[in-house]
């Protein structure tokens, strides 16, 4: 089990870097051009791999903490409980990161085809999948809020606002092009916003521990969502104006 989650992290890391520079091509490039779409496509395949292989390790933890993250460490039975009640809420954290991600990617794609088949993002599946995020996104505010964890609070109200809106999209009857636009790039928008956070809060907190120390790291932790929910914002009011 430890050498089959230490693949998969590797693997995560390895196409999650390639994940976060490819983001840029589809945001930068002219909408509808081939670049687009196809830099779009393969962003979209590896942010599949990189939720799925952090959702399966993520699991691992929960199910054996100690035994993962820690094979063949020897304490006292206290800190063992309360070292895996940390390594558990970590990978809880990250696991509702793998589902935002995955989520988000998918109901961004499926907002294309909505107007060709309108229940592309109305399946039991989908919903289910939104339901799941907003119930994730619930139990690790809670975490949060109990154990004083801003990354904990703050990201969890990220997941529950982000399952909302997109269930409300589901229940829309007849998308217009603008609404259409609107779910789309708010879903892509979405996934790049939960993939920096993982790297700002994982991999990229040694980079910035001497830049950001102690408290002042939760400012590597915003700048994400709030760049993608200025970014959402502003193509929201343009679509809504061109609609208008």
């Amino acid at each position: 089990m430890t050498t089959l989650h230490t693949l998969l992290v590797n693997a995560h890391i390895v196409v999650g870097a390639f994940a976060l520079v490819l983001f840029w091509i589809p945001a930068f490039s002219r909408k509808g051009s081939t670049l687009h779409v196809q830099s779009g496509r393969f962003y979209a395949y590896a942010m599949y791999f990189v939720s799925v292989s952090a959702f399966l390790s993520s699991v691992m933890v929960l199910a054996d903490p100690i035994g993962i993250r820690r094979p063949g460490l020897e304490i006292d039975p206290e800190d063992a409980v309360e070292l895996a009640e940390i390594f558990r809420m970590f990978s809880l954290f990250l696991l509702m990161l793998s589902v935002l991600v995955f989520a988000s990617v998918r109901h961004g794609l499926k907002a294309l085809a909505v107007r060709q088949q309108p229940d592309a993002i109305k399946t039991h599946l989908h919903r289910g999948m939104l339901v799941t995020l907003g119930v994730l996104g619930i139990a690790v505010l809670g975490i949060g809020l109990a154990r004083t964890q801003w990354l904990l609070m703050i990201f969890g109200g990220i997941s529950i606002s982000g399952a909302i809106s997109m269930f409300r999209e589901t229940r829309i009857e007849q998308f217009t092009r603008g609404q259409q636009l609107k779910a789309h790039l708010s879903g892509l928008i979405g996934s790049g916003i939960g993939a920096y956070t993982a790297f700002f809060a994982f991999g990229g907190s040694r980079l910035f521990a001497e830049l950001l120390p102690g408290q002042w790291q939760v400012v590597s932790w915003v700048v994400a969502p709030v760049i993608g929910t200025i970014a959402i914002q502003r193509l929201s009011r343009r679509y809504d104006r061109r609609r208008a």
